[in-house]
């Protein structure tokens, strides 16, 4: 039984991972200076460039992997995975700071 659970955690993550893969290379596109420029939609008065929204989007998708990794963990009584799940949260504050300090030096 211990080791169906573990399967289907790591089967949850392994979607979890593949669907924001998907999510940043079909969001990318869409948040690019062509497609505002065609009057798709608007995000804010000054667009951001690609690559800082690209890096904005991989963190939010960290950081919401790892809030659902700790849901897992403590849904399920596993230290390792709230452990993991926090860290991963942790890790897209960093990425997030990352953006903040590229943004305030124009590096966007």
């Amino acid at each position: 039984m211990n080791h169906q659970l573990r399967f289907l955690r790591q089967l949850a993550a392994s979607c979890l991972g593949l669907a924001f893969g998907l999510l940043v290379l079909i969001a990318t596109p869409a948040l690019s200076a062509p497609a505002q420029a065609a009057g798709a939609f608007s995000l804010s008065a000054s667009p951001l460039p690609l690559a800082a929204t690209a890096g904005r989007v991989k963190a939010n998708a960290k950081d919401f992997e790892g809030k659902t990794q700790e849901s897992i963990g403590n849904v399920t009584g596993d230290k390792g995975d709230r452990l993991a799940g926090k860290a991963k949260q942790v890790e897209a504050k960093v990425r997030n700071a990352v953006e903040d300090v590229k943004d305030k030096a124009g590096m966007g």
